[in-house]
């Protein structure tokens, strides 16, 4: 990393500590040069996950956007301008990286989702689980709803 004022690369972390429940890291840093102090914020990069779909056999890349439009479409407006969509996008994502899986099935991650949502908003959560969940396998449908 280089330094925005100089462009030097003599950069010294001088503080760090977590922050947006643990989903990021904030860091404090110093120019050795010219002695400027920047923060960065830094959060795990999914790019190595790829989300599996059973049924397909089949597997593509995570995609942080697509998740974010399926969150969206489970809100109404008034509840949308109560929640802070990134918080609940960097919680689900602290949750699959603290698995440890560079796979997950569909199913996993519709669990994720379902698990943090339901705090937020059981409109939301079964709004999410009629639209994403399994489609008409009943019984799929009533094993996700129990595990959340």
């Amino acid at each position: 990393m280089k330094c925005p004022i100089c462009g030097s690369t003599g950069l010294k972390t001088t503080n760090s500590r977590s922050t947006k429940m643990g989903t990021q890291t904030w860091r404090r840093k110093e120019c050795q040069k010219c002695h400027s102090s920047i923060t960065t914020y830094e959060k795990a990069d999914l790019s190595w996950l790829y989300i599996k779909n059973k049924s397909q056999s089949t597997s593509e890349k995570y995609n942080r956007s697509i998740l974010t439009k399926s969150i969206l479409l489970s809100f109404d407006d008034p509840e949308l301008e109560a929640i802070n969509i990134e918080n609940v996008l960097d919680t689900i994502e602290q949750k699959i990286v603290s698995m440890h899986k560079t796979t997950l099935t569909k199913n996993e991650l519709i669990k994720i989702v379902l698990n943090t949502l339901a705090p937020i908003s059981a409109n939301a959560t079964i709004k999410y689980l009629a639209n994403f969940g399994p489609n008409n396998n009943l019984r799929q449908i009533n094993k996700l709803i129990k595990s959340i």
